[in-house]
């Protein structure tokens, strides 16, 4: 069962999150996973979670989820190519700022807990990290941000190039022209309702996305016969591409993210130096996802974990969850019963929890 708190007392635990509180429901990990236990975000292998937007309704509540494979591959390309590159670009626009959004491990807003019952809240939905698809909303709609501002912050850092657009693209086995490709992704992805400059930022980060992966993609879902503004929204950022340090930056995207967005190193354990915590100003007035209360028995809580983990939990459930918090309040890892450390994203999974951002009370 979930519950989705008003946003009147959001409002108090925003001022929570804030301050840093200390009455959360976090504990210290004695020794943090290691790569080889680390979520690897290739697009042969681990699946990262993300709702899109399109599966939202009229009042942004969520409709369905679906699972995409953001690659993590190492940017590394020759030196030839990369010269050939700066031939063929040209910037437009540099960001100067890193970003940095400490607010604090998510606070539990659950109400009374009955005994033999776990209540876990959450922030956000999906990986939460990059740009949220949401708050590129919010901030265009109540912030007054371009797309250039709206980018510059969810991927900190980086440079905005022009490039030229004259090749193809190929997702999921389909090739065609830059524009027919990236207008059918965001109209998938923001369907033709979102503000036209978030609409724009989501063109620029889906084109960088794909031409990191090489120009081509098997994890981004294209729609059919995008209306006449999601394609204006397209060709007006037409080819402009986010690249850090020369290349292609891995601009990966979400649905929704828990009043700031979350650390790559948090989430799949590899830090990039432009997929940083930034604050999300909006969340806790507006989106959906933020402070949702979901009840679940300790047999069920007892079932998913030992399924996932091939562990047997002891008679103590107030035990198995021991969370480490990294950046903004997100969990980086979980200490499960003293007896295994995991992946706070990919144990979130296994609970069926929105986002990695979570905190809970054990009746």
């Amino acid at each position: 069962m979930k519950i989705r708190y008003p946003h009147a007392s959001i409002a108090l635990t925003v001022a929570v999150l804030l301050a840093g509180t200390s009455a959360l429901s976090a504990y210290a990990v004695p020794e943090m996973y290691t790569d080889s236990e680390a979520i690897a975000a290739e697009e042969s292998d681990e699946t990262l979670w993300k709702a899109e937007i399109s599966d939202y309704d009229s009042s942004l509540s969520l409709v369905q989820y679906e699972e995409v494979n953001p690659s993590e591959r190492k940017q590394a390309e020759s030196q030839d190519s990369a010269e050939e590159m700066k031939k063929q670009t040209s910037v437009l626009a540099s960001s100067g700022t890193m970003g940095s959004a400490n607010t604090g491990a998510a606070a539990s807003m659950a109400g009374s807990v009955k005994p033999g019952e776990f209540a876990f809240t959450t922030y956000g939905y999906g990986h939460c990290v990059g740009l949220s698809q949401n708050g590129a909303n919010y901030y265009a709609t109540y912030g007054g941000f371009d797309y250039q501002s709206i980018l510059f912050h969810y991927y900190p850092g980086t440079t905005l190039v022009q490039e030229d657009t004259s090749g193809t693209l190929t997702v999921n086995g389909v090739t065609g022209s830059v524009l027919d490709i990236i207008s059918q992704i965001v109209y998938n992805e923001m369907s033709s309702t979102m503000a036209p400059e978030a609409m724009k930022a989501q063109a620029v980060a889906a084109y960088t996305y794909i031409q990191y992966n090489g120009g081509k993609s098997n994890s981004l879902i294209l729609k059919a016969n995008p209306p006449q503004n999601v394609i204006d929204a397209v060709s007006s950022v037409l080819g402009q591409a986010l690249y850090y340090d020369g290349s292609y930056a891995l601009t990966v995207y979400g649905a929704s993210s828990g009043g700031a967005t979350a650390s790559s190193g948090d989430i799949w354990g590899t830090q990039y130096s432009y997929l940083v915590s930034v604050p999300c100003e909006y969340d806790a007035l507006y989106d959906p996802y933020y402070g949702v209360v979901t009840y679940m028995t300790t047999a069920e809580v007892r079932s998913r974990i030992q399924n996932a983990y091939g562990i047997s939990l002891s008679d103590n459930p107030s035990n198995w969850i021991q969370l480490e918090i990294g950046d903004s309040g997100y969990v980086c890892s979980v200490c499960i019963d003293g007896q295994k450390t995991v992946n706070g994203d990919a144990f979130s999974g296994v609970l069926g929890l929105p986002s990695a951002k979570f905190a809970y009370v054990c009746g």
